[in-house]
Order: structure tokens, then sequence, then C-alpha cells
């Protein structure tokens, strides 16, 4: 199976010192899956909306089992002149055409934002992960929410907050893996089930 995933720095694992992040934490072992890891640090949703359909063409394949998973949001929470750099419309808006989009291609799935250091955007990325989801539940598209569950986690936060913020380290990737592996929506989008 190839499963190309695209997002944010999140994605990309910005702050994990072994350099996995959660997607490469939720795949480690699973050797008959080809990642292409596609998240861009500072990348909004326009960001991804812009490149993620050059970027699959490439990676795309018949002779195998395809897979597209999503995830992105805090960037466009960011306050950027004094306003979100992207607006909750935007997001939405851009997340409907990729998701669309993408699910003519292949099974397509989004893994929700997790919540950041900043209370302010923290709060505006709880108000849109709530959007994420009845969107992707419209679409039919399987949605992943792990921002409850890592706003609670201990180490989550203490890890974002001894780095940068915003991204956690080895252990708060692993919790957000452990997250996205138990959940029965990611079992039957890889194949495990």
């Amino acid at each position: 199976m190839r499963l190309i995933a695209f997002g944010d720095s999140m994605v990309a694992g910005a702050g994990d010192p072994d350099h996995l992040g959660w997607i490469g934490r939720v795949l480690l072992g699973r050797r008959s899956i080809t990642l292409y890891n596609l998240g861009v640090r500072r990348d909004t949703s326009s960001d991804i909306a812009a490149r993620w359909r050059a970027e699959a063409q490439a990676r795309l394949s018949d002779q195998e089992p395809m897979r597209i998973v999503f995830s992105f949001g805090a960037n466009d929470c960011h306050l950027e002149n004094g306003a979100p750099r992207v607006s909750q419309a935007g997001t939405l808006k851009n997340a409907q055409g990729m998701l669309t989009e993408a699910a003519a291609l292949c099974p397509v799935m989004m893994v929700g934002p997790p919540p950041m250091g900043d209370p302010g955007v923290s709060a505006r990325l709880e108000t849109l992960n709530e959007h994420l989801k009845t969107l992707a539940a419209r679409l039919k598209v399987p949605f992943i929410d792990v921002y409850q569950p890592l706003e609670a986690d201990g180490l989550w936060r203490a890890e974002q907050l001894a780095w940068d913020g915003a991204h956690p380290g080895a252990g708060g990737y692993q919790r957000m893996a452990d997250l996205v592996g138990a959940h029965p929506a990611w079992r039957a989008f890889t194949l495990l089930d």
C-alpha cells in the first residue's frame, strides 16, 4: 500500500528528535506500507490545497492500494496581522475541496488538528476541529478526533511548552500515534482489520 500524508509541521513531525512524528510512529513496523510524508512546516490549508494534487499525482499507482490522509488547521488558526491566517470558512472550503477531490482517487481520511500551547490558537482550533468533524461526517470521510485527548494529556502539553510552544517531542507524538492507531477507522483504512 502507498499512503500519502498531507499536512503541516505536525504531519512532518517537527520537534521529534527521532524525525518520525505521529504518522511515522503509527506506521512503525508496517513494512507493507510505503509512506509519503508530505507535511510542510507553516503550511495552511490554502497552501496544502494548492499543492496536494500535483504531489499526489506523482505518487499514485494502480499497482497497489492507495490511501490519502490529511491533517491540518493549526497554521490556519495562528494570527497574522491581527487575524487568523485562514478564516474558518476558508479552511472548511479548502477541506471540502481536498477531501472531495481526493476521495475520487482513492480512500481518504482526515486526522483532526491537535491542540497548541497558545490558548488563543487552541480555542480557535477547538472550534475548527468540531467543524471539520461535522464536514467529514457529511462527506462520509473517516475523521479521527485527537484534540480533546491531547488537550487533557499532560505529556503533550509539557513537551510543547518545553520546546517551542507548538510541537511536542517523541513522547507527545507517540501519544498522538497511539490515539490514531487504536481508532477503528485507522485500522480499516490501513487494512489492519
